[in-house]
Order: structure tokens, then C-alpha cells, then sequence
């Protein structure tokens, strides 16, 4: 009996992951998830590289057009760090609704972030011991949307140890 071999045909099938993409376009009546804003901070300021930071906290004032930024410090934290405490937290708060907001600008190297070309910021970083006296804030500054001013020591604030 003879057996039938042939060449056949080889069907290759190759599986495909279709991987959703994101949509970005940019919408209009974004609802911000403030919690998430806050986590996405938390997750972006290195305690390694901010080591006198305790917690992070702000407030956001839409029917007046501004947000405080919060973040108290230990008792050994030199007062010329602070403003680049203030400045960190300025940009991983914009970068954070950034990402829930397409149309926001993210931070760079001098540059705050689309977020605060919108809104005003107040920035506010004090040793945790002065909570309740915001004449000891070393850092209190308001800095108006779109100016993206340096944030600098309090020039009013109480300097004593």
C-alpha cells in the first residue's frame, strides 16, 4: 500500500494583543478626582529627596479662582528649602491633574504648569509647630495665575529658633 504524503499547506496563526488605546483627546467639563490628584502627589515627591516633609495637603477654591498648596515641615528643616518644597509640590500638583486633563500644560524647568496659568496659587509651607500662626509661615505667598512668579521666603514671616 502506498502512503500519501504531499506537501501541505501551513497555516501560521499569530495571536494579537490589541491593547486599548488611551483616549486623549482634549474634552470639555473635565471633572477632576481630587483624591486621586493627592495620591499622584504623594507618589511624586521622593521622600529621599524631600526628607523634612510630613504631609501634603490643599484646598481647592473654584468660585474663587485659586488653590492652596500645603505642606508642613520638620522642625530641622533649613528655611531655604522651603521654597523648593513649595515649588515641587506646585508642579506634582499640576502634573497630577495634568494627567486627568489633557488640555493642562505639564511643569518644566521654571515653569509651574498649565494648571496655575488658570488659577492662582497660595503656597504655603511652615514647620508643623506653627500651624495655627500663619505670621510664622515661611513660605505664604500668593502667586497669581499666569505669572508663575518665583515662590521665596516670607519676608514678613518671624524668623526665630
Amino acid at each position: 500500500m502506498l502512503a500519501l504524503t504531499g506537501c501541505v499547506e501551513r497555516e501560521i496563526v499569530i495571536n494579537k494583543t490589541i491593547k486599548e488605546v488611551p483616549d486623549v483627546t482634549i474634552k470639555d467639563d473635565i471633572e477632576i478626582d481630587w483624591e486621586q490628584v493627592m495620591d499622584d502627589c504623594e507618589a511624586a515627591l521622593d521622600p529621599e529627596e524631600f526628607p523634612y516633609g510630613l504631609y501634603l495637603d490643599f484646598s481647592v477654591h473654584d468660585d474663587e479662582n485659586y488653590t492652596e498648596i500645603i505642606w508642613p515641615v520638620k522642625s530641622e528643616c533649613p528655611l531655604d528649602e522651603m521654597p523648593r518644597y513649595a515649588e515641587a509640590f506646585a508642579k506634582a500638583f499640576n502634573d497630577a491633574v495634568a494627567i486627568q486633563d489633557f488640555s493642562v500644560a505639564p511643569s518644566d524647568d521654571g515653569y509651574y504648569g498649565g494648571y496655575w496659568d488658570e488659577h492662582d496659587m497660595d503656597a504655603q509651607v511652615y514647620y508643623e509647630r506653627d500651624i495655627m500662626d500663619p505670621d510664622r509661615y515661611y513660605v505664604n505667598q500668593i502667586v497669581p495665575a499666569g505669572s508663575n512668579d518665583p515662590i521665596m521666603l516670607n519676608p514678613n514671616a518671624t524668623y526665630d529658633e
